[in-house]
């Protein structure tokens, strides 16, 4: 709801042909492709994305495509770490 407010639209669960994005940010500019984990790593996040190639199904949207990758601390109850990348 956050980031509608922000200007930017979110998809979540988001199907691609080898598995489900967490979610999907589209802002005027950029796609931003984001995989949240918990208690892991933003590179075991970043893994996955790549793993599953998911910006392959975004190619054609016209617009840069980023890789975010988001891990959540549930000890601390904050982001622990995140990774972002611009596909290439």
């Amino acid at each position: 709801m956050i980031l509608n407010l922000l200007g930017y639209y979110v998809d979540v669960e988001v199907r691609t042909p080898r598995g489900r994005v967490d979610m999907v940010m589209r802002s005027w500019t950029t796609l931003y492709v984001v995989e949240l984990k918990l208690d892991k790593s933003a590179d075991a996040a970043m893994q996955q994305i790549d793993l599953k190639n998911y910006p392959e199904r975004f190619a054609l949207c016209g617009l840069p495509v980023v890789k975010m990758g988001i891990n959540f601390d549930t000890k601390r109850h904050t982001l622990a770490d995140w990774k972002i990348e611009p596909v290439k």
